[in-house]
């Protein structure tokens, strides 16, 4: 059976988040019809969120957060809703609530991850998502967006570290498409011919081999990876010609200095 695929829908990792953050203590006791009209405003909430129900879900989000204000999964949640309609200042309100009350919760720090990123803030997100993936080092969405988020700052100790993270999620899911197709772009950009040769070969097999029954896709996919080693083998051609240029025309200038 297939592993799963990055990136996953935000609404399954709701879910993940109810399930860690929802503590024990300062919510009436299970029997009681206070506990159940606090759970039933969450689900309908979570189920508002998950189908697109926006008006629905900031209804029942912030009524829940009124019901269980200690609740870190109701603050969570709101504030996801704020990300996806792009309101960021009242996301990150919300989201460093939940912070606040579950501090060592993975979840909560990959949503803050992911707000800093869509804000462009490149370090604060970087920082947020290391701290996901310290606290829960199976957390492998956040190691995947901690991956793309060192990529984007495009020097040569990022690609290295990209390649290293994306190493480790093949460590944990080796049949992670995603994670495979991620380290072969990352080998790709390096741009040197002779390095994609020799560390991509395996990489493809493993690729293909997860897509027995999409030959076409198979085909497309072979054909944008030969696309791209042909790009980089003629920048080390046009490298080459440029050094012999350059070669030739010191030689013409000592001549002429004799």
């Amino acid at each position: 059976m297939m592993q799963k695929v990055f990136p996953v829908a935000l609404g399954l990792l709701l879910l993940a988040l109810l399930g860690s953050c929802r503590p024990t203590n300062n919510l009436p006791t299970r029997s009681s019809p206070q506990y159940n009209e606090i759970v039933r405003t969450f689900y309908v909430g979570l189920a508002a969120l998950q189908v697109g129900h926006d008006v629905q879900a900031d209804a029942k989000l912030q009524q829940f957060t009124q019901l269980a204000p200690a609740e870190p999964a109701g603050w969570a949640n709101w504030g996801l809703l704020a990300l996806r309609q792009r309101n960021y200042d009242t996301a990150a309100e919300r989201l460093n609530k939940a912070r606040d009350l579950a501090p060592d919760n993975s979840q909560i720090f990959y949503l803050i991850g992911l707000l800093e990123s869509s804000r462009g803030n490149t370090a604060e997100a970087i920082t947020a998502l290391r701290k996901s993936v310290e606290l829960d080092q199976k957390n492998l969405i956040a190691l995947y967006k901690l991956a793309e988020e060192v990529e984007r700052q495009g020097d040569d100790k990022s690609a290295e570290e990209f390649q290293s993270l994306i190493q480790k999620i093949l460590t944990a899911q080796p049949d992670n498409l995603a994670a495979l197709v991620a380290r072969l772009a990352g080998i790709s950009a390096i741009s040197k011919s002779d390095l994609i040769k020799a560390a991509t070969a395996n990489t493809l097999n493993a690729i293909f081999s997860k897509m027995p029954e999409n030959q076409g896709a198979t085909k497309t996919f072979a054909m944008t990876f030969e696309l791209k080693k042909g790009v980089a083998e003629e920048a080390d051609n046009k490298d080459a010609e440029t050094k012999d240029c350059t070669k030739k025309n010191a030689g013409k200038e000592e001549k002429s200095k004799n």
